[in-house]
């Protein structure tokens, strides 16, 4: 069943399996980031692993299984320094998924997406002031994609208050889930779009390396 990820490759990362090694590649990589940020432990995400905080992990299981979900991956990049990369982001992540199928990616994309529509994010950002929810228009970038951005202010005790932004990017490519996180925080601005062109060049990059990694590319083996 797993195609073109079944058995080893035999090189790097010890004994990783072909469908690992393609993973990793699918996400982020130390040069794509900032000189300045550093890596958290990068980790395989199995079905049980992805299904364990549900509220019915074995039915959820169950339908990660009819979905042909292989494998995920996820990684977290943060500033090593108070100024490392001269930017206000706080921290990254970014998470790959393979399926065996285009159409189960599709419908894992959908339930991801639900799954932010129905959340109710204000809530969970009760502490800021000024919340807005908005979605970015970003639909040349990927198969489909839904970008959210959810901002608001930090109410400072001393000096002004920190603009606050998370943008929450979900997309598909072929057999791939995919998902970036950018975390910000800046004193110095109130313009809730200041690191959007940061994220949409990591975003950029981000797809680049899932298209480069997907089986029949062509750009697997060599670039």
């Amino acid at each position: 069943v797993l195609g073109p990820f079944s058995g080893s490759s035999g090189d790097g990362n010890g004994d990783e399996s072909a469908l690992q090694k393609t993973l990793r590649k699918m996400v982020l990589q130390p040069g794509d980031v900032p000189e300045g940020f550093v890596s958290g432990d990068g980790a395989f995400i199995t079905n049980d692993d992805a299904a364990e905080s549900s509220t019915d992990p074995e039915a959820r299981k169950a339908l990660l299984e009819r979905w042909g979900r292989l494998m995920g991956y996820e990684i977290a990049y943060e500033p090593g320094s108070a100024d490392a990369g001269d930017l206000p982001v706080q921290g990254v992540n970014a998470s790959a998924t393979l399926f065996e199928t285009e159409e189960g990616a599709g419908e894992s994309f959908a339930d991801a997406v639900k799954t932010a529509e129905e959340t109710d994010w204000a809530a969970k950002y009760a502490g800021l002031r000024e919340f807005q929810q908005e979605e970015i228009d970003a639909e040349d970038i990927a198969e489909e994609i839904v970008w959210l951005r959810l901002s608001g202010f930090q109410p400072a005790t001393v000096g002004p208050n920190a603009l606050v932004t998370d943008d929450l990017i979900f997309f598909r490519i072929g057999t791939e889930r995919g998902f970036l996180l950018v975390r910000a925080s800046s004193a110095e601005t109130q313009d809730r779009a200041h690191v959007h062109p940061t994220v949409e060049s990591w975003l950029r990059t981000l797809v680049g390396n899932v298209r480069a990694a997907l089986p029949g590319s062509g750009a697997e083996n060599g670039g």
